[in-house]
């Protein structure tokens, strides 16, 4: 079960209930005299830089709100950071740190899969609770409905490890009903609106804190489980974090569960804790109920098992850094303010990972700016063959002309190596005859070979608006230098680059779910 369930279960929802009509403003299927998709952001009202003071960021609209849920700058002195070079790396790091933790285990994923690798966590994680930790994991509700994931949530409920995101029979709906009003920032509880973000922390609140953050959920696909199997072998990216920054994570998850915890008390008899206490209090004298026989491979078991072992080569680097929250609930664009004031502050060139694009207005306007400014701009994302929702390349196939006809441009043509360039991630390298590789997960972004960015943010509507995001931000050139090594080796060899013209074949493609595809897309675009 991927990620983009959630998207397909919108996007139906929304085409019944809009007329055939309801096209983008003013763009017809060519893309002729239309706008990309509206920004949150003024471009015009940015300025500074990721590291600037809370003055020089837009906030939350609500006044009780306001900047206070940006962070602070942390010095490179207070603040080390290592990457992951994909997810095997990730998982074992993560699997290492957890062994080892003493004081409390804090996990967020939008996705947590009762596959091989998800049922090794879980088993560590009732161990950890046993040895006397705080365990707590949040994970979103609409995205993990296999039963078999759902059965590990009791499991793990039962053991005393609370699940913020699970019900017990599918009773998450409860808190999902948009009947509750918390306060006037949180007005009512919206279920378009999800939580996307991905944090690992270890030990959080003590001096020996490690996080790991990045565009990973927990499934074997993101830990590169099965090479056996190409179209589950995903390319992703992390990065392990130490230092005062770890507390800025713990802060973020701590708020998001506080905010969970908020809805459940709203629902008064409905609150669904109450009746955990009393279930917990139930098992505790009958005995917990056997998980019974899952469905896994012995095979997977045992590449699981070794990818926990493998031994890594974490070279930590010292690197001012700051961690982002962006909490649509209340408004807050931080990650978008920072990408466009990173584009605007680059000086030589800007490489962008991503794995879901369609660009916004804003966006596209100031890549434009940067790349008149002679600045070497390389955009990757995935072709709709290896994403797992074709719709939204195919969506944001529509925006490549704009962005690419800024080349034709006389600033761009009197540069020497600058405009951009837009590529798709195929899935196998350059000169091999088969894919090896599934989706590109991947969001990360390198400007300058100085500053780099990495976290859950996606490059669509639905990261902009729609759904709660964290990103961390670092300024260091030899992780910096790093990131764009792989980008450039490794990334750029599985992809191939879009030309102008290639964009003309997209709009005149005559492949009926091609096209079947853009049109429904479109008509749904807000909520991709």
């Amino acid at each position: 079960m991927t990620e983009n369930l959630f998207r397909m279960i919108v996007a139906l929802t929304l085409v019944m209930s809009l007329s055939c009509a309801s096209t983008r403003s003013g763009r017809d299927k060519n893309g002729e005299g239309g706008r990309a998709p509206r920004s949150n952001v003024e471009t015009s009202a940015l300025g500074g830089t990721a590291f600037g003071p809370a003055q020089e960021f837009l906030g939350s609209p609500y006044e009780e709100i306001g900047t206070s849920g940006l962070f602070d700058v942390h010095p490179a002195e207070t603040c080390r950071i290592a990457v992951l070079p994909n997810g095997d790396d990730s998982f074992a790091a993560r699997i290492q740190a957890l062994k080892s933790a003493d004081t409390s285990v804090r996990i967020q994923a939008l996705v947590f899969t009762a596959d091989e690798s998800g049922l090794f966590i879980a088993d560590l994680l009732k161990e950890k609770k046993a040895q006397g930790l705080d365990v707590r994991i949040i994970i979103d509700a609409m995205s993990n409905p296999d039963p078999q994931t759902q059965w590990m949530y009791f499991d793990l409920k039962q053991n005393g490890i609370e699940v913020e995101g699970y019900e017990a029979f599918y009773l998450q709906w409860l808190n999902e009903m948009p009947v509750a009003r918390h306060n006037a920032a949180d007005e009512t509880t919206d279920p378009n609106k999800r939580y996307h973000e991905k944090m690992w922390i270890i030990d959080g609140e003590t001096d020996h804190g490690v996080a790991v953050v990045g565009g990973l959920n927990i499934a074997n696909e993101y830990f590169r489980i099965d090479p056996q199997n190409p179209s589950r072998y995903w390319r992703d990216q992390d990065v392990i974090v130490k230092g005062d920054v770890v507390t800025d994570m713990v802060a973020t998850f701590e708020r998001n569960y506080a905010y969970f915890l908020k809805i459940k008390e709203s629902r008064g008899i409905f609150n669904t804790n109450i009746y955990w206490d009393a279930t917990r209090k139930l098992l505790g004298k009958i005995g917990k109920i056997n998980r019974g026989n899952v469905i896994t491979d012995g095979r997977l078991e045992q590449n699981v098992r070794n990818i926990a072992e493998k031994k890594l080569d974490l070279r930590y680097e010292d690197a001012t850094c700051r961690f982002f929250q962006n909490r649509p609930r209340f408004g807050e664009t931080y990650i978008e303010q920072v990408y466009l004031k990173s584009i605007k502050g680059a000086e030589k060139e800007i490489l962008i990972a991503n794995a879901y694009f369609v660009a916004s207005e804003a966006f596209i306007e100031t890549v434009k700016e940067a790349a008149r400014r002679c600045v070497k701009i390389i955009i990757l994302t995935n072709s709709p063959e290896t994403n797992d929702l074709p719709m939204l390349t195919i969506v944001g196939r529509d925006y490549y002309d704009d962005i690419l006809a800024v080349n034709d441009d006389p600033l761009v043509q009197s540069c020497d190596g600058g405009g951009v360039q837009i590529w798709e991630w195929q899935g196998w390298r350059a000169h091999a005859t088969e894919q090896t590789e599934g989706t590109i997960h991947a969001k990360y972004a390198v400007f300058d070979r100085r500053m780099s960015l990495v976290g859950s943010y996606n490059m669509d509507p639905r990261s902009r608006s729609l759904n709660s995001e964290s990103a961390i931000v670092f300024e260091n050139e030899a992780l910096s230098g790093q990131l764009a090594n792989m980008f450039y080796k490794n990334d750029l060899d599985f992809s191939k680059r879009i030309t102008l013209e290639d964009t003309k074949a997209f709009k005149d493609s005559g492949d009926a779910l091609y096209q079947l595809q853009e049109e429904f897309g479109i008509l749904v675009e807000d909520a991709l």
